[in-house]
């Protein structure tokens, strides 16, 4: 039996601008407990499907399915300046109605995830800018949500917190969808890349572990680039025919 689809995106087009598209009908699809990169130039709209996918923005048409009761879990990129005063602990347990007997162990599974230790009546707000980003990233390990988008999230992290969110991921049974630039990160755990291209809008999903991928995408390019050659000096061959046959009049004109 086919493993459940969790999310899937089927011909969305998104654009900020009128006739500058950001998607133009991108169309892929993730299964549960997936690992996959998101890959694509800088400026290309990585940013933006994670946004689609938390509905913080709206396609302008196709469609967004995410499956019944699935959670989405992603890295704040701040501390809210009103959070500064809570400890630890209070941060995160702010977010539960009804707070779980196990709320500190389930913290400290979380910040282990990340290789950071801290005493859970710190005050958020007395923590370094890289103590923050790392505690923003076990925020999103704690809710244990069904799909976790993950935006460089070694960015802050040392040889040591890397290789212990890797041993996370590579243990974690839900769907991840990762933006990032560190490869050996990627090729640690992800299965899979879906491939945004910043010039036909589109997007495209290759099976396999990161490195593999980017070559087999390195190939792809290459051969489109020549293609792209050799239709452009087919067609300069051809206006120059034309302005051949054009300047010499008559009936060859009528050929031009």
């Amino acid at each position: 039996m086919a493993e459940e689809v969790i999310l899937r995106f089927d011909k969305v087009k998104f654009e900020y601008l009128h006739k500058k598209p950001i998607l133009d009908e991108a169309c892929f699809s993730l299964r549960r407990s997936a690992k996959v990169t998101l890959m694509g130039q800088n400026g290309a709209g990585k940013s933006t499907i994670f946004n689609l996918i938390k509905k913080e923005l709206t396609p302008l048409s196709g469609q967004i399915s995410v499956a019944a009761g699935a959670t989405i879990g992603t890295a704040r990129q701040t501390i809210a300046r009103a959070d500064a005063a809570l400890s630890v602990e209070q941060y995160f347990s702010k977010d539960f109605e009804l707070i779980p007997g196990n709320i500190k162990s389930r913290i400290a599974k979380a910040l282990d995830a990340v290789n950071f230790d801290i005493p859970l009546d710190r005050k958020v707000g007395e923590l370094s800018g890289g103590q923050q980003a790392r505690l923003l990233l076990a925020y999103s390990l704690l809710a244990n949500p069904d799909i976790l988008l993950l935006d460089e999230p070694t960015n802050n992290l040392d040889k040591a917190g890397i290789d212990h969110l890797i041993g996370f991921l590579l243990t974690y049974d839900k769907t991840v969808m990762v933006i990032s630039h560190d490869a050996d990160f990627l090729n640690c755990f992800t299965e899979g890349v879906i491939y945004l291209d910043s010039f036909t809008h589109q997007t495209e999903m290759y099976v396999g572990d990161y490195y593999s991928v980017v070559e087999e995408i390195s190939r792809r390019v290459e051969r489109e680039q020549r293609e792209n050659a050799q239709l452009e000096k087919q067609i300069k061959d051809r206006k120059e025919k034309v302005n051949f046959f054009a300047y010499i009049g008559g009936k060859l004109r009528k050929l031009a």
